[in-house]
């Protein structure tokens, strides 16, 4: 299990973004079970309210639509009955010119969890995938691209 930065999803191959979908069904099933996560990846979700979770996947879920993915209504019946989340109520967050999303309360998406060092953690990982043809190389470097203007830094990890 693993939720991939946030500031990711908009610009994951299409196996990870669907990927990533089953994984936040898969964690609200969890949730919903056994009242929290037991997994190594997520267990720092358990940290956070589920208004995360569900701006989370509301993301995820958005993304998706961006790109004519549909999602079923066995999806949205789940998450309703899992997390309370309906996602014709969409969650209230800003999203400002960095990328970086606030929740309606002002708190960071995943504040201390979704953070710089988390983020190269992933970048590493995704490097590894377009190094090993995982991923397409177009893919990375929309990745790398996507993030040059909040992280200049990054213009090296290519």
């Amino acid at each position: 299990m693993r939720l991939w930065h946030y500031r990711l999803i908009q610009s994951l191959s299409r196996q990870h973004l669907l990927g990533q979908w089953r994984e936040c069904l898969a964690i609200t099933g969890a949730i919903a079970k056994h009242g929290a996560v037991n997994h190594a990846t997520v267990n720092r979700l358990n940290d956070f309210s589920l208004e995360h979770l569900k701006a989370y996947t509301q993301l995820v879920k958005e993304e998706m639509q961006h790109r004519g993915y549909k999602t079923s209504e066995k999806s949205h019946q789940k998450l309703i009955n899992d997390i309370d989340y309906d996602w014709e109520q969409p969650i209230v967050y800003q999203k400002d010119q960095k990328g970086t999303i606030r929740l309606e309360n002002g708190q960071e998406l995943y504040e201390g969890f979704h953070d710089k060092r988390y983020l190269l953690q992933n970048l590493y990982m995704m490097q590894e995938k377009a190094d090993t043809q995982q991923i397409d190389a177009a893919v990375w470097q929309g990745m790398v691209d996507s993030l040059l203007h909040t992280y200049p830094e990054l213009d090296n990890i290519r």
